[in-house]
């Protein structure tokens, strides 16, 4: 409605004028029905509002402005979107104001109503007068009920209330002479402890929400949430400066890429989401991606903070000596914004987008930066020994170093006429190109759920738990014997293979599909165990004897 009150406003006023001339035609071609009408507004509780025809005016509306009836005129309504409402005049029908005032100071014929304001009458009023989240002040007769929500009900000397007098939140006072006939009920805080965070809530209601901000300059509440997050902010950019330092260097070389990875990334959430859904997984693997893009986001917002209050004390000519002292700076310029309405909420959800899409670009650039070229071994002499599986420790090469490192030697402290298994010569993959390789095998797992259940309409009443356990196993058991990786691998060529060297047999293939399931149980601190792990191996890997490599050419699944 507000809408199309704003793009259109001289269509609603042209409708309005021809409306009340029609009416006024039609009343003086018809005596009888003039009559009728006059009797009947004089049956009316309302007050009576006649005007001559001449000073009738249409509905005065406003959106996020202040909007004033005229004295002097009778309205139809007085109505204001995001900013205050005055009569000054008769009003024919109500007075509305959301995230204002609303105050009559003439005749109402229906109602006084202020959302996240005070409702004020001054005059006679039809109906009710009420006000959420605001005072209700009378000083005139009401015919019905005075209702505040969150707020304090005022009577003044004048005043005359035919119904109840209703303060939830708040007190009710009444001047001397004050007359109300019905009953006067007080729900207080105090006795309602409850009411305390609806209170609350109607304080930021009154002040931002209903004016399209986040923050406003009034004190309240809502000042101790942003010290609360400045802290939470500052501490992350101490604990966490390797991360920051690297989403601040994407945000200085790519701002438009990072950002654009965002809004990618928060298109695509939802349809993974969706994804993991169907195939069953969901409840596992859904809360530690939201929980992996809520940390992003904190991270990629320190980052945008302090990048911002670098840029800020730069242009001033200001250099500080540490990046974590640009912090503030950007925090309180965000913060200066979020009070201004409609654009803080416009410039809320671009930062969250650009937070997301820095911490993504840093990842990706630390995983190209884990991934250097892999140095071929030079080819084993003709008649060299070729060194066992059971050589690879470190003591048999005669280099100490390799026991300390957990078993795996360098390559440069082997002989050059050794045969080494893949494990030990290709480069280990990392933690989140394992993470993408298996997100695309199991959208690949669930079409092939669906595919099954209708080929095979037997296994319509199989529990799908149990559908789902076996068509994984069939495919990851299977892919691993016959190619030593899946189709997730494939594209982004990683493969698994044995420490002893030996191909990965179905046996082997079945005993890693199987203990995958005990790396989920415990919260899938069998998957992350990868990272802190000397060997990057999982639960599952160290049972089955086997790592994940990354291949220096892509592993094909048809050969013509």
């Amino acid at each position: 409605m507000a809408a199309i009150i704003a793009a259109q406003p001289s269509l609603v006023w042209a409708q309005t004028n021809d409306s009340s001339t029609a009416t006024t035609v039609a009343a003086e071609s018809n005596p009888a029905a003039q009559s009728a009408g006059t009797e009947g507004a004089k049956d009316s509780s309302a007050p009576s509002v006649e005007q001559p025809a001449k000073n009738r005016r249409g509905p005065v509306l406003g959106f996020l402005s202040n909007v004033t009836g005229p004295v002097g005129h009778m309205s139809d309504s007085v109505i204001a979107i995001g900013g205050s409402a005055k009569a000054n005049g008769q009003v024919r029908e109500a007075v509305v104001a959301i995230g204002g005032d609303a105050t009559a100071l003439g005749d109402v014929g229906d109602a006084v109503v202020a959302v996240g304001g005070d409702a004020s009458a001054r005059g006679k009023v039809g109906d009710a007068v009420v006000a959420v989240a605001g005072n209700a002040e009378v000083n005139g007769e009401v015919g019905d009920a005075v209702v505040a929500v969150m707020g304090n009900v005022r009577l003044g000397s004048n005043a005359v209330v035919n119904g109840d007098v209703v303060a939830v939140g708040g007190k009710v006072e009444l001047a001397d002479g004050a007359q109300v006939n019905g009953e006067i009920k007080e729900i207080s805080v105090a006795q309602y402890p409850l009411l305390m965070p609806l209170k609350g809530a109607a304080d930021w209601l009154r002040h931002c929400g209903l004016k399209f901000r986040l923050l406003a300059p009034q004190p309240g509440w809502y000042w101790v949430v942003v010290l609360i997050f400045l802290s939470l902010y500052a501490l992350i950019a101490a604990a966490a400066r390797r991360p920051v330092n690297g989403c601040v260097k994407e945000l200085t070389n790519r701002p438009a890429t990072t950002f654009l990875m965002g809004l990618l990334v928060k298109i695509l959430l939802p349809i993974v989401g969706l994804v993991l859904a169907a195939t069953g997984i969901g409840a596992v693997v859904v809360p530690f991606v939201l929980a992996a893009v809520f940390i992003g986001g904190l991270i990629g917002k320190v980052a945008l903070f302090e990048f911002m209050g670098g840029k800020m004390l730069k242009m001033f000519g200001v250099t500080v000596a540490r990046p974590v002292l640009a912090l503030p700076v950007g925090f309180a310029l965000v913060t200066l914004l979020y009070m201004l309405p409609v654009i803080s909420l416009l410039i809320y959800f671009l930062l969250g987008l650009w937070a997301i899409g820095v911490a993504m670009m840093a990842v990706f650039s630390a995983m190209n930066r884990e991934s250097p070229p892999r140095q071929t071994p030079p080819p084993s002499a003709p008649g060299m020994p070729h060194m066992a599986a059971t050589n690879f420790t470190g003591q048999a090469t005669g280099d100490a170093s390799g026991a300390a490192s957990g078993g795996i030697p360098p390559v440069s402290s082997v002989s050059a006429g050794t045969n080494m298994p893949e494990a030990y010569t290709l480069q280990r993959a990392n933690f989140w190109e394992r993470i993408a390789a298996a997100f695309l095998d199991v959208i690949i797992v669930g079409i092939l759920i669906t595919l099954v259940v209708h080929i095979v309409p037997p296994l319509r009443s199989v529990r799908p738990p149990q559908i789902i356990s076996l068509v994984a196993l069939a495919y990851f058991a299977g892919m691993w014997t016959w190619k030593g990786t899946t189709i997730g691998g494939t594209v982004l060529n990683l493969k698994v293979v044995r420490l002893d060297g030996q191909p990965v047999t179905f046996a082997v293939a079945l005993v890693r599909g199987f203990m995958s399931a005990l790396s989920a149980m415990v919260f899938c601190l069998g998957f992350l165990w990868m990272i802190w792990d000397r060997d990057r191996q999982t639960w599952h890997d160290k049972i089955a004897g086997t790592v994940v490599v990354r291949t220096p050419r892509v592993v094909p699944l048809v050969c013509l």
